[in-house]
């Protein structure tokens, strides 16, 4: 087993490290951004079929099915329901594909509400005489808040833009009830502050109209409002006491809020003068995100739809090959996709693209070529094996039916971890820029995950079917004991040190530019909440074909539901809870980790006692907790004493990354043995080709 899962991780652990690569350089071309938000969430509806059919769901179903047609029936008969299964999958996503991208826009409202205004009113509908509209818009966790005339021709935004005035703006919060916008002159150039005293807004996109000054001192006399637009003279003394904004002529306007506000609400009156409207027809929007983001999120979807087209093969023919114990080609096929996404940021950088929607298309098309790459390559390597995949008219027999049934529960199961970061990714829209730091953050998690968790799961479902079958079930209950073993002994220390080192390693990463302090330490933390359910999310991929390779599903299907029901509840607690400090992520996190540990207790309690753990092995997994704690203190003290190395250059944070890591995988390993939570005989022992 461990042999199986050591050519599959080696191979994960290749692609993981373009993976990382790729990230990198996303980061530095995108950074937390509207186009890296829009990018992300587009690309992770497909990548999360991908994992779901990809990782475990759909090998749930197909795997044991077709492995005892292999025993019971010969490689011939496997083979022949294997291409019934293939040409049924090639017509229902085909048919999948070309429904769904016609209908991303609404696909994409369920997927990212976050994207969408928060006040909108058709400008046309107005009549004659003018219009007062007062808006309240949350603002926890939001970086600016956006205004946006749209209309179907150029004249219509520029009449409404023009007709438009905003008045009254303020922040609420838990400190004051309202702190007025106002403009604080100097030389003619304008800048919005706080009311008098307060912070100042680092940037804005509004237009400041007209203002209303204080009396004079002096003569004790109020002057008329001042056209801001055309040269005046303050008279000494005299206070900006009002001021009326507009919209710049191409219908755009914007507040940056101040870094680490507390405020919760946003307060604006619009004014809008329809007169001579001549029919010209607009909509008013405002966002708490980019106007573009919901825009760019559909666009980007529609092209890396068909990815999820590929994957969904790129499984099936994944399933044949694990069968016949090829796991390479199936573990190696992600690469491609890194490869192509690498040389697709090349171009990007050749062209001297920075941060815009060009940067995301490319990606977008880069993303879809490597999908049609990894089933090519998947696809030769079955006709090698001598089972190539012909498509035809699908047959509808029992075999058919019954894996399809087996397969929806399987899904649900098997790609539960997938459901909590869909999850958290819709509530994560109302923060601004919070996709991208999960994103990134998750990122770093799935490397431990993908090198142990999937490869186990990978490995495990073939090889305990085989056994089951063979009516050898304590060899079975063995081979799980034995991952459940090697998968704490794996996790552990790669948890703990994610969480002493989270804002070094992310910082090492992925600092730049772009993707600055603030960047580093949100996505840090969410790493770190993260961590803390990274040995729970690897044991259910290992719990998991003990129920898959009995063809039951429906038990984990149910199980997966509760701990998707506690991920709902939980993000919206922590969200909500943490969301005024800029962190509501974090809670997401957390959640998605005590989610994996609800999953774990459940699926255990559900084998009623099929795997049995000895009392030598609680004592063992006490020692692995031991060793990795005090693994995870040794890279915080290295993190502390390489601190300058950290805050250096790119080359010097990459080397003292390196450092911190080399060292703690050395303490760890040095613990690990003299503890006694492993041993050189037993690790030399599962590396025998035992069946």
């Amino acid at each position: 087993m461990v042999r199986a899962m050591m050519t599959v991780s080696g191979l994960t652990l290749v692609s993981r490290i373009l993976g990382f690569l790729r990230d990198i350089l996303i980061a530095r071309f995108l950074g937390t951004g509207p186009v890296a938000d829009a990018f992300v969430a587009a690309f992770r509806f497909p990548n999360m079929f991908r994992r779901i059919f990809g990782e475990g769901a759909y090998n749930a179903a197909f795997v044991p099915l077709f492995g005892r047609k292999v025993e019971e029936e010969g490689t011939g008969a496997a083979v022949t329901f294997a291409r019934n299964t293939f040409s049924a999958l090639v017509w229902v996503l085909g048919i999948l594909t070309l429904v769904a991208i016609p209908c991303m826009h609404w696909v994409m409202m369920v997927v990212v509400p976050g994207f969408l205004p928060k006040f909108e009113q058709d400008l046309g509908d107005i009549g004659g005489g003018q219009a007062f509209f007062e808006r309240k818009i949350n603002t926890s966790g939001a970086k600016e808040i956006h205004f946006q005339v749209s209309g179907d021709t150029r004249e219509a935004v520029g009449h409404w833009s023009g007709r438009l005035e905003l008045k009254n703006m303020s922040l609420s919060g838990p400190e004051a009830n309202a702190v007025p916008l106002l403009v604080r002159m100097n030389k003619r150039e304008a800048e919005i502050v706080l009311g008098l005293d307060g912070p100042v807004l680092s940037s804005a996109g509004l237009v400041p109209l007209h203002a209303q000054f204080s009396p004079n001192p002096v003569s004790g006399v109020r002057r008329e409002p001042v056209d801001l637009r055309q040269p005046y003279f303050i008279d000494e003394g005299e206070v900006i006491e009002k001021v009326t904004f507009g919209l710049a002529p191409g219908g755009r306007g914007w507040v940056k809020l101040p870094g680490d506000h507390r405020f919760e609400s946003f307060h604006v009156n619009f004014n809008l003068d329809p007169s001579e409207a001549g029919g010209q027809r607009a909509t008013l929007r405002v966002f708490r995100n980019h106007p573009d983001n919901f825009a760019q999120t559909v666009a980007l979807s529609r092209i890396m739809f068909c990815y999820l087209f590929f994957m969904a093969l790129v499984a099936h023919l994944s399933g044949v090959l694990n069968t016949f114990k090829r796991f390479a080609m199936p573990a190696a096929a992600p690469i491609l996709l890194n490869v192509v996404l690498v040389c697709a940021l090349g171009w990007i950088w050749l062209m001297r693209w920075e941060g815009d929607l060009r940067v995301g298309k490319t990606l977008a098309w880069g993303v879809a070529i490597a999908g049609m790459l990894q089933f090519l390559a998947l696809w030769v390597a079955c006709a090698h094996a001598r089972a190539a995949m012909l498509v035809h008219k699908p047959v509808w027999n029992p075999e058919l039916k019954k894996m399809l049934l087996l397969m929806g529960p399987g899904v649900i199961a098997a790609g539960i971890q997938q459901v909590n970061l869909l999850v958290g990714g819709i509530i994560a829209s109302f923060q601004q820029g919070a996709i991208a730091t999960l994103y990134y953050a998750d990122r770093v998690n799935q490397l431990p995950l993908g090198m142990v968790g999937i490869a186990l799961g990978v490995v495990l479902l073939p090889e305990v079917t085989r056994r089951l079958r063979s009516g050898r079930e304590d060899e079975a209950a063995e081979s799980i004991r034995r991952g459940m073993e090697l998968a704490m002994l794996l996790t552990l220390p790669a948890a703990a040190a994610m969480i002493a080192i989270h804002e070094p390693l992310i910082g090492g990463l992925f600092q730049g530019e772009k993707f600055d302090a603030d960047d580093v330490s949100k996505t840090g933390w969410a790493l770190a909440g993260f961590a803390l359910g990274l040995p729970g999310y690897v044991l259910v991929k290992v719990l998991q074909p003990a129920y898959f390779a009995r063809e039951n599903t429906k038990g984990p299907m149910l199980m997966a539901g509760v701990a998707v029901a506690v991920n709902i509840v939980c993000s919206l607690i922590l969200f909500n809870l943490l969301r005024p400090t800029g962190y509501g992520h974090v809670g997401i996190a957390i959640a998605t980790a005590i989610s994996a540990w609800v999953n774990v207790i459940l699926l255990w309690r559900g084998m009623g006692g099929f795997v049995r753990i000895a009392a030598s092995e609680w004592r063992k997994l006490a020692r692995m907790v031991l060793a990795s704690v005090l693994m995870g203190g040794t890279v915080w003290v290295a993190a502390w004493a390489l601190g300058p190395w950290l805050a250096g250059s790119q080359w010097q944070k990459m080397v003292g990354l390196a450092l911190i890591v080399g060292t703690g995988m050395a303490v760890y390993g040095l613990l690990a043995l003299v503890l006694r939570a492993t041993s050189l005989a037993g690790l030399r022992a599962s590396f025998g080709k035992k069946e």
